[in-house]
């Protein structure tokens, strides 16, 4: 995220929670741009879960609208992997796909992770548990 937009960015995900009625903490370093908005959620209620994910789509979307990424210092994760499309066209995809394929032509290294799969990411339909009950 560009540091010039981070108030930006702020209003942006404020006005996300309001809307899905969620609670969302805000961490950053200004320094670099890089934002780590922490959507609070109770993994047990189905439709906080569905708000939940549907709200973070909207905030990676709200990034790249302010000339920001998908990616942050540690790159795209299996809960940000189908939001690629949003910054990446079809072609640059394919283009990082065949170089992966160079360095990995049998697929061994993390299998499944980092491209998206359309309609087969288990990841981005339920959240898996981060913390005990």
């Amino acid at each position: 995220m560009p540091r010039t937009k981070l108030p930006d960015i702020l209003r942006a995900i404020s006005a996300i929670a309001e809307r899905y009625h969620l609670r969302i903490a805000n961490v950053f370093h200004a320094g670099d741009g890089n934002i780590h908005p922490i959507l609070l959620y109770d993994e047990r209620d189905d439709d906080e879960v569905r708000r939940v994910l549907a709200a973070g789509r909207e905030i990676l979307e709200a990034c790249v609208a302010l000339g920001g990424s998908v990616t942050g210092e540690h790159g795209i994760g299996v809960e940000k992997m189908q939001q690629m499309p949003l910054l990446f066209s079809p072609t640059d995809l394919l283009v990082m796909q065949q170089l992966r394929q160079v360095f990995d032509p049998e697929g061994r290294c993390n299998p499944g992770k980092i491209f998206p799969t359309p309609g087969v990411c288990v990841e981005t339909t339920r959240p898996m548990r981060r913390a005990a009950l």
